[in-house]
C-alpha cells in the first residue's frame, strides 16, 4: 500500500456515524478508520466492530416505500449526460479526466473547499467550462464510483437515483446522492442496502454481477445479509431478476468486480488475465480463469451468453495494477495505464472490441496505490431514457389549419404509432387523438383539426417505445390536470 498522509484526525461519535478529517483517504479502510471503530463499539474484534456500525446506520435509515413502476437500471455503456468527480487530492489525475470527459459532456466536480480556486485550475488546464459544474459540498474521499448515485428508469419515462448505504464509515460521501439527486430535482430513494457501486455490473436487462465480496465484513460487506435479501433488493430496487455473485480477487484491497471485469455491451465482456500464476496475488491467477468460465457460461437479460475476451493484468507488486477499472462515457473509453509493460496490449483489447470508440489511456500510477484507478473515482451521470421537447401553442385561429411539431429523444426506437397528439374540448372529459409523423425518427408532426365553434382546447403529447417506456409531455398527463390550455379565437 502507497503511504497515505493524513493532515488530521478529529473524532465525532454521531448516533449513527463517525466522521474525522484526513486527506487522501484510500479506496479500502484505513487503519485509522478501524481504530476508531473499534474504539467507538468498545471491541478489538474489527469485523465485530464494523458489524455493529452496519447495524446501527441501517436502523437509522426510516423504511421508505420502493420505487414503483421500475423499467431498468441503465448498464455503464446506456447513454449519459455527464460523470460526477470529487475534488479529494489526486488533481494530476482528475484535471486530465475532467477535461476529457468536458469535451463533449458535462462534468460535475463537487468541492469542499476552494470552489474558485479549483473552477480556475480546470480553466487553465483547459477544461470546456460551460460543461463544468462546480458543486459546493463536504465530502470525505475522492471514491465516487463507491458512494455516487444509482440510477434506476421508470415505465413513465423518468430518471430516479437510489441511495445505497457506504460500506465505509464516512457520512459526508454517504449523503451524496440523495443532495444530488434534490439539486437535479430528481426522486431518490434511500435502500439499506450494502453494495459500493465498484462491486456491481449491470446488463441493461434485468441481470446484476458482483464478488462476494458483498457478504465479507471485513472489506466492508454485510455478513448478516442472505443471498436471498440480495436478490429481493436488486430486484425491488434495481429491477434485476437474475443475480450473480462471483469470486473476489485477494489482496487487491476492495474484492470488487470493477478490479478485474467490464462488461463494454450487452454481450462481450473483459475480465483480467496474468500472463503466469506467479504475477498475480495468492491464488488470483486461478480466480480470474475460473470467474472467466463462469461468466462465459452465463447469459444476458435476453437469454444470450455473455462473450469472454481476457484482457492482461500487469504484475502484482504489492499493488493491484487493473487495466479493466475504465470508465465508459457514450462514445469514448477512459483507461487505467501504468508504464508497466501492458498498456498497448491492453488498449489494442479495447480498440479491437470498440473500434467506434475514442480509447484514452491516463497514468494512473499516482492512484492505484489506494486500491483504485479511473473507474472508482468516477460515476456516470445517466441520460434520460425518453424526453420530449414542444414549443407549446397558446392560441390558434378559428377554422385555421395548424401544424404541430415535437422532438422525441430515446434509448429506444418508437413503437409504430407511439407518438401521439392527445386533445379535447375544455369542459370534456376524454381527449381525442392523432398519431405524430416523423420523417427522421426524432423530429413530429401533426395538423390539427380545424377548431370551428370552440373557444378552448387542451392537449398533451405522448411518446412510447418498443420496450413500453412512455412519456408525455407536460409530465403526468394522463395522471393529473396537467396539459396545454389554448384558445381558440
Amino acid at each position: 500500500m502507497k503511504k497515505v498522509f493524513y493532515t488530521g484526525l478529529i473524532l465525532l461519535l454521531w448516533s449513527t456515524s463517525i466522521t474525522w478529517a484526513q486527506e487522501h483517504l484510500p479506496q479500502s479502510f484505513s487503519a485509522e478508520e478501524k481504530n476508531l471503530l473499534m474504539e467507538k463499539y468498545g471491541t478489538s474484534d474489527w469485523e465485530e466492530a464494523w458489524e455493529r456500525f452496519i447495524e446501527s446506520k441501517k436502523d437509522s435509515i426510516p423504511s421508505m416505500r420502493k420505487p414503483k413502476n421500475i423499467w431498468q437500471a441503465p448498464a455503464e455503456f446506456a447513454p449519459a449526460d455527464g460523470v460526477c468527480f470529487s475534488w479529494q487530492g489526486y488533481s494530476s489525475l482528475l484535471k486530465p479526466l475532467i477535461k476529457e470527459v468536458s469535451l463533449d459532456a458535462k462534468a460535475y466536480v463537487t468541492v469542499s473547499y476552494g470552489a474558485s480556486q479549483v473552477e480556475s485550475t480546470l480553466r487553465d488546464f483547459g477544461c470546456k467550462m460551460e460543461n463544468v459544474e462546480i458543486i459546493e459540498q463536504r465530502l470525505n474521499s475522492v471514491w465516487m464510483r463507491d458512494y455516487g448515485p444509482f440510477y434506476i428508469y421508470t415505465k413513465d419515462g423518468d430518471r430516479e437515483i437510489l441511495d445505497l448505504v457506504y460500506n465505509r464509515p464516512r457520512p459526508l460521501d454517504d449523503k451524496f446522492p440523495s443532495t444530488f439527486a434534490a439539486r437535479q430535482g430528481w426522486k431518490s430513494h434511500l435502500c439499506k442496502l450494502i453494495l459500493p457501486g465498484g462491486n456491481l455490473i449491470i446488463d441493461g436487462h434485468g441481470v446484476a454481477i458482483m464478488t462476494d465480496v458483498v457478504f465479507d465484513p471485513s472489506q466492508g460487506g454485510d455478513p448478516n445479509l442472505s443471498m436471498a435479501e440480495l436478490r429481493a433488493y436488486m430486484k425491488d430496487y434495481f429491477g434485476c431478476h437474475t443475480v450473480h455473485v462471483i469470486e473476489d480477487l485477494q489482496r487487491d484491497g476492495t474484492g470488487h468486480i470493477d478490479m478485474f471485469c467490464k462488461l463494454l455491451d450487452d454481450r462481450n465482456m473483459i475480465v483480467g488475465a496474468y500472463a503466469k500464476p506467479s504475477d498475480g496475488a495468492g491464488n488470483n491467477y486461478n480466480i480470474l480463469n475460473n470467474n472467466a468460465e463462469k461468466l462465459a457460461q452465463m447469459k444476458n437479460g435476453r437469454g444470450e451468453n455473455f462473450i469472454v475476451h481476457r484482457i492482461i493484468m500487469p504484475r502484482y507488486t504489492g499493488t493491484s495494477y487493473t487495466h479493466t477499472n475504465s470508465l465508459m462515457v457514450n462514445n469514448k473509453v477512459l483507461v487505467p495505464i501504468y508504464n508497466r509493460g501492458t498498456d498497448q496490449e491492453a488498449l489494442d483489447v479495447y480498440k479491437k472490441l470498440l473500434p467506434e470508440h475514442k480509447i484514452v489511456g491516463f497514468n494512473c500510477n499516482s492512484i492505484i496505490g489506494a486500491n483504485g484507478a479511473i473507474h472508482c473515482i468516477t460515476k456516470l451521470v445517466m441520460g434520460d431514457p425518453l424526453s420530449i421537447a414542444h414549443e407549446a401553442i397558446t392560441e390558434i385561429s378559428q377554422g385555421a389549419k395548424v401544424t404541430l411539431n415535437a422532438q422525441v429523444e430515446s434509448h429506444n426506437p418508437m413503437k409504430n404509432f407511439g407518438v401521439k397528439f392527445y386533445w379535447k374540448n375544455r369542459g370534456e372529459q376524454n381527449f381525442q387523438s392523432l398519431p405524430m409523423d416523423s420523417f427522421d425518427g426524432k423530429n413530429y408532426q401533426v395538423t390539427l383539426p380545424e377548431m370551428n365553434g370552440i373557444e378552448n382546447i387542451d392537449y398533451y403529447i405522448q411518446a412510447e417505445d418498443v420496450q413500453g417506456m412512455y412519456e408525455t409531455l407536460p409530465e403526468d398527463a394522463q395522471e393529473e390536470s396537467s396539459f396545454f390550455e389554448v384558445m381558440v379565437k
